[in-house]
């Protein structure tokens, strides 16, 4: 992936972080095997660490989605601060985010689908040209 877009999906990463009225500490935009691919944190260490934990996370639950026939599409994990870890699963990646203590997980939740489309596009995940791809060729 070019370093333009990376700067893109940094760009799209930064308008979430924005119109969640920065409720996000951290977020990153990664790969499924847990490779980042753009980020804000403010450290690249924890931006490492969320995407791995995530994919770790994902990999786990899917064998849960395996059993009611179907895939995991976001997760939210609230932790005893308040916290919460919020992964959104898309095409063969994810966008995982930490939040500041008790955050409005309504906004989090509508900005980060606002928002998907547009990750998707622009990382070219399941997209030839303009068109998507079929999720069920054949």
């Amino acid at each position: 992936m070019s370093e333009v877009t990376r700067e893109q999906l940094r760009g799209v990463l930064a308008k979430i972080v924005k119109e969640t009225h920065d409720a996000i500490v951290s977020i990153v935009f990664a790969w499924r095997d847990g490779i980042p691919v753009a980020f804000i944190a403010p450290d690249q260490p924890q931006a490492e660490f969320l995407a791995v934990a995530s994919a770790a996370a994902l990999g786990s639950l899917d064998a849960l989605g395996d059993i009611f026939n179907s895939k995991v599409k976001r997760v939210d994990v609230e932790f005893e601060n308040g916290e919460h870890i919020v992964i959104s699963s898309i095409n063969g990646s994810f966008i995982a985010l930490s939040t500041s203590p008790k955050p409005n997980l309504g906004l989090i939740h509508l900005v980060l689908r606002k928002y998907e489309e547009d990750v998707v596009k622009t990382a070219g995940v399941g997209y030839v040209g303009p068109s998507r791809l079929s999720q069920n060729p054949g």
